[in-house]
């Protein structure tokens, strides 16, 4: 896999989730797929889906469409967390990354979670809120999507 395709979808998806927490306060869980291609693209949702998608609703549709077809290379799911206390971190804020290549199924820790710290700020006189990011904790653990 291309290294550098792997690290624009991560980037791409924490600096999603950090322009939705500093613009709107917050997110719910979205996800980006790469493509064979080096495409990077949203998960599209069915026309008739009117609500938020969930993590765990994410990561069914993910399963589904990599038995469909086999042109996403890697994925990553964005979500808000409270970084477990086990991992020291500068703050209990953060977003995680659910981050799956499809070179690394069977592996036995062939996905991550990356949590990323943040702490978010306010301007007192623009009232402008700015996410500083802190290094990411990587975590190993078996794939779930592409198994």
């Amino acid at each position: 896999m291309d290294e550098d395709a792997l690290f624009e979808l991560v980037n791409r998806a924490v600096m999603e989730a950090k322009s939705l927490i500093e613009t709107e306060g917050g997110f719910t869980p979205f996800a980006l797929k790469l493509h064979d291609t080096g495409t990077i693209a949203h998960l599209e949702r069915d026309a008739n889906d009117d609500h938020d998608l969930e993590y765990e609703t994410l990561v069914d549709l993910l399963k589904t469409q990599t038995v469909e077809t086999d042109d996403i290379a890697a994925l990553a799911i964005a979500t808000r967390v409270r970084i477990p206390e086990a991992y020291t971190a500068q703050t209990e804020s953060g977003i995680r990354i659910h981050l799956e290549e499809r070179n690394k199924r069977g592996e036995t820790l062939g996905a991550r979670f990356l949590y990323v710290p943040y702490q978010l700020y306010k301007n007192s006189t623009t009232d402008e809120m700015t996410l500083h990011l802190y290094t990411p904790i990587p975590v190993a653990f078996p794939p779930e999507v592409f198994v």
